[in-house]
């Protein structure tokens, strides 16, 4: 018969985070308060945003010059009253309901590659949530972080399932992938296929059914997202912050985490 153990967990100093014991350490849980986050773009990046903090992270810089639309509310965190209003501004003020003493710094506009670099000055670690069809910016994002050495997250939602890649100064690069002329996710979605095909333990049918559907349609529709895949986006880009923050084993792009509920 197994015997009970009788470990008595060390509590965190700020209630805020009891229920994190035996989850988080008190030492893990004061590494990750302090990290700064930048997010460039609080549309996928505001639930990730509301996740973070939740877990304990309280430093964070928000970049987005988006308002909300209606559509953004099937999945966003967001509310109706927030509609045709910036999301940077609407996000700080949720986020600071749910803790008053989290730093944030927000800027009201769309990143530019020129003005990139001055954003991340003191950031630890980004989020990359920059539509791929804007352009070349979100791989100018990435490149600038290199050079700065900040590890950046690419977060994806794919409706009832989702991924991340974490791309870091000195693992392969997103920006490096061959590129052709139709919408970047389908070129990602081939890469992340290449690794998820042999796993045994998820059920891709669902999502090979979708890559088809998309592949046809790309051309005329954004991406459809669920709200589901926004929260488990939510939560693989925090198990990632955390264990980047805590020097964990992580997996690098090209390999992907993925999380799937069909």
């Amino acid at each position: 018969m197994m015997k009970a153990l009788k470990v008595i967990p060390e509590m965190h100093e700020n209630e805020r985070y009891h229920k994190n014991v035996l989850y988080i350490s008190p030492k893990e849980q004061n590494n990750i308060r302090d990290i700064k986050i930048v997010f460039a773009g609080v549309g996928l990046g505001s639930v990730i945003a509301e996740a973070a903090l939740r877990l304990g992270f309280e430093n964070f810089v928000l970049i987005d010059g988006d308002t909300i639309e209606l559509s953004n509310l099937n999945r966003q965190n967001y509310d109706n009253e927030s509609v045709n209003k910036p999301k940077v501004k609407e996000i700080t003020k949720r986020l600071k309901a749910i803790n008053p003493d989290v730093s944030i710094e927000y800027h009201h506009l769309f990143l530019e590659p020129t003005t990139i670099s001055k954003y991340l000055e003191g950031c630890d670690i980004a989020i990359n949530a920059i539509d791929f069809d804007t352009e070349h910016t979100p791989f100018v994002f990435d490149e600038i972080c290199k050079e700065k050495g900040i590890p950046v997250i690419h977060p994806l939602n794919f409706g009832w399932g989702a991924a991340a890649y974490l791309v870091t100064p000195t693992s392969k690069q997103i920006y490096n992938v061959e590129r052709n002329d139709g919408r970047f996710e389908l070129v990602l979605i081939e890469n992340m296929l290449t690794y998820l095909k042999n796993r045994k333990d998820i059920n891709l049918d669902w999502f090979y059914s979708f890559f088809e559907l998309y592949k046809l349609n790309s051309e005329k529709i954004t991406p459809p997202q669920l709200v589901v895949g926004s929260h488990l986006s939510a939560a693989l880009v925090c198990n990632i912050l955390f264990s980047v923050v805590n020097n964990l084993e992580v997996k690098t792009f090209p390999e992907p985490y993925f999380l799937s509920t069909r």
